[in-house]
């Protein structure tokens, strides 16, 4: 049995749900969707360990410098970054999406709150929907929709992570959700579990199911190719509908963790997929 890489690995502990979701890809594709999302991992996770914005900003021109060195030829010895060259070899356009997903984390350091609901939509199509778009343009998955996906899963999973703020985490809930709450987000950060969400993540998610909807519109996510999109999508709405009927609680159990099972739901589903995929 071949030995885990080190991207499938970062993906496997940080990124679980779409580790699973990729598992159901040709195995040819399984490796270059796992460097995608660790090398998202690797980005994302820099506002988690860095309080020095300027040592921010450092670290994510490091990954610019990186992009510039593969297509250079010249790529740096870092595993993933090795993996990101083979698969930029096959998918260049890769590159090109990440790069404008580093731009975007750089307000990831700014003191400034998003002002509305249109930012916080742009950051998320800027940072998990074009991610999103290089798994669909890994998987050969012609969707146009594709960043509506990445911009759903991106929104939803701001909600599910709401009552475990990072406090060197940006904080995503835009200016003007807080002030129509009367809530302040110093005061949020600091006794999260001494406030009712309800106000503050129901429009998050209303707006995630108009960019879910747009993503599920038409026949494309029944492609052959969009299995793996599919799939992500029906976890998308999954989470979704959880949220909705625990009258937007992020706090609920079920919205929180992982289901144990989930990998068997994804099976039943692939099924499904499959046999629709046959007759259609």
């Amino acid at each position: 049995m071949r030995d885990i890489t080190e991207c499938a690995r970062i993906v496997r502990r940080y990124d679980r749900e779409r580790y699973l979701v990729s598992l159901f890809a040709q195995p040819e594709m399984c490796e270059d969707l796992f460097t995608v999302l660790a090398v998202n991992h690797e980005i994302t996770k820099i506002v988690d360990v860095v309080s020095d914005p300027l040592i921010g900003f450092v670290r994510l021109q490091w990954w610019q410098e990186s992009f510039d060195a593969i297509e250079l030829g010249t790529p740096s010895s870092y595993e993933v970054v090795l993996s990101l060259a083979r698969l930029a070899e096959r998918h260049p356009a890769v590159l090109d999406d990440l790069r404008r997903v580093v731009n975007a984390h750089e307000a990831d350091f700014s003191d400034r709150l998003l002002p509305d609901l249109e930012s916080l939509e742009n950051y998320a199509a800027m940072t998990e929907g074009l991610i999103t778009n290089s798994m669909a343009h890994i998987l050969g998955a012609q969707l146009k929709n594709s960043r509506e996906l990445g911009t759903a899963w991106s929104l939803i999973n701001l909600v599910r992570t709401l009552p475990v703020i990072n406090k060197r985490r940006k904080f995503m809930i835009p200016e003007s959700i807080l002030d129509k709450s009367g809530i302040k987000a110093s005061s949020l950060i600091d006794h999260p579990f001494s406030f009712n969400f309800i106000s503050l993540c129901k429009p998050i998610i209303e707006l995630s199911r108009i960019r879910l909807d747009a993503a599920l519109s038409g026949s494309a996510l029944m492609q052959k190719s969009a299995h793996v999109m599919w799939l992500l999508a029906a976890r998308t709405d999954d989470i979704s509908r959880n949220i909705e009927s625990a009258y937007y609680n992020p706090r609920s159990f079920p919205i929180a963790e992982i289901p144990t099972g989930l990998i068997w739901r994804h099976v039943m589903r692939s099924v499904w997929f499959c046999l629709r995929s046959q007759f259609q």
